[in-house]
């Protein structure tokens, strides 16, 4: 009788395993770009003195980011949780809150307890990563693993435009740089992996469920049209640059780059999501008498 396969452990959580080691990478350059060199460390502050702060809605925007509190977090948290339950997806559901107060966590001993100084430039003030980025993109993360994977493409573009309204309306009113939420999306990326690894479904043999080219794109590009529709509504209540070229050209420039980096992060959670979320064909599950039966013959083999 023909052995079965040796299941690789490496290869069955590739998937996975990339998309913690993507956020690992991100985080670790973008720390070296923000604090360990001059001029990122400089670049980077002088994006967020470019904003012209309440330009057009006066305190508008900072006060949708008061929004984004425990009680809503928790809320939100809570239902993504039971839209996971309804689908019978269990794991998921209790890997969701994990994801969710990890990230954050993470996010408060990063900025109170690790990342305290500018080595390069004593002066500026460290506010990496960001903590209302943070919150909002996880909660984005959590709502796109959650949801059926009929409805995953449109719970991206709505997921996009909330996590990218929080992430550069901090921008906008000065509160963070460009380099906070990028960690932050990198902080959110780790933690999405450690919710998919408990979430996910481990079979034997190896199932992926195939996400498609189709997919693959339309989730990061959905998610990252979701950003700028968000960047949409920020400009329509102030969002914009100082007087002159350079505040343009940095102010335009970092919303480009921050934007894609969240809406691509989304798109790629959305993914794993899509490979990793679903419900075991009866093809493996094999009915008592049946595995009997097969660990007889193998015996007598």
């Amino acid at each position: 009788m023909t052995p079965a396969p040796t299941r690789s452990v490496l290869r069955d959580a590739s998937d996975v395993i990339v998309l913690m080691l993507g956020g690992i990478v991100l985080f670790v350059v973008t720390i070296w770009l923000a604090l360990r060199t001059g001029a990122g460390a400089r670049l980077d502050d002088d994006v967020v003195r470019s904003f012209a702060v309440d330009r057009f809605a006066p305190g508008r925007i900072e006060s949708l980011l008061q929004e984004i509190r425990i009680p809503t977090m928790f809320v939100l948290t809570m239902l993504a949780v039971v839209v996971a339950a309804v689908q019978r997806y269990w794991r998921v559901a209790l890997a969701l809150p994990l994801l969710v107060v990890g990230a954050n966590q993470t996010t408060q001993v990063l900025k109170k307890d690790l990342l305290t100084s500018v080595p390069t430039d004593p002066s500026l003030s460290v506010t990496l990563p960001s903590g209302h980025s943070t919150a909002a993109i996880s909660l984005a993360a959590v709502a796109i693993i959650a949801a059926p994977r009929v409805l995953r493409p449109l719970v991206c573009l709505l997921a996009g435009s909330i996590a990218g309204g929080a992430g550069l309306g901090t921008m906008a009113e000065r509160w963070h740089r460009p380099a906070d939420v990028v960690a932050a999306v990198a902080v959110v990326l780790i933690w999405s992996a450690v919710a998919l690894l408990v979430g996910a479904r481990w079979v034997e043999p190896p199932l992926v469920r195939p996400a498609g080219f189709d997919r693959a794109v339309g989730h990061s590009a959905l998610a990252t049209l979701g950003v700028a529709v968000g960047a949409y509504v920020l400009h329509r209540l102030g969002m914009g640059p100082m007087p002159g070229s350079k505040a343009t050209t940095l102010v335009y420039g970092s919303l480009a780059v921050v934007g894609v980096t969240i809406g691509l992060a989304l798109g790629v959670i959305a993914v794993v999501a899509d490979r990793r979320v679903f419900h075991v064909p009866r093809a493996h599950v094999i009915p008592p008498v049946a595995r009997e039966q097969s660990l007889a013959v193998e015996g007598r083999s």
